[in-house]
């Protein structure tokens, strides 16, 4: 039995399993983060108006619609 007290004297196994290790934690760390709402659209900066649509208007006699 091979214990690996040490990465200097681990076998390729042992990186391998290390590799993986941090691979699966890397992106279960990045699949949190995206659910978590940590980069929302709220708190982006807004250079300019801010324009929100929020009622249909129809004018009248012309049968067009137009978002006020």
């Amino acid at each position: 039995m091979n214990h690996n007290h040490s990465l200097i004297e681990a076998d390729g196994f042992t990186h391998v399993k290390i590799v993986a290790v941090a691979f699966v934690a890397t992106v279960v760390f990045m699949v949190v983060v995206s659910l978590s709402g940590l980069a929302r659209w709220d708190s982006m900066l807004v250079h300019g108006p801010v324009v929100k649509a929020t009622t249909t208007t129809t004018i009248a006699g012309s049968g067009q619609s137009a978002v006020r």
